[in-house]
């Protein structure tokens, strides 16, 4: 019977052991995970950064552009009869 117990205090030794190892490798998979979700976030805000500077480049073209028009066809329609 003392073998018996001995064991089966060993499986329970080992099995303590390896639950304290996996709630270490959980802890640490949560750390991962959240670690990269905060890259992810980072990223994301770089890239709505960019996203930004793109936009007001895009508006700036256009109201540069929509002035060309304008000018083209108001004020220098005498200039292009005249050509």
């Amino acid at each position: 019977m003392n073998a018996i117990g001995s064991r089966k205090h060993l499986l329970e030794e080992k099995i303590c052991e390896l639950e304290t190892a996996l709630s270490a490798l959980k802890a640490q998979l949560r750390r991962e995970i959240e670690n990269e979700q905060h890259a992810a976030i980072n990223k994301l805000e770089e890239y709505l950064n960019e996203l930004d500077n793109k936009h007001a480049n895009l508006q700036a073209f256009w109201r540069t552009l929509r002035e060309e028009i304008m000018s083209l066809f108001s004020g220098n329609s005498s200039h292009a009869k005249e050509d």
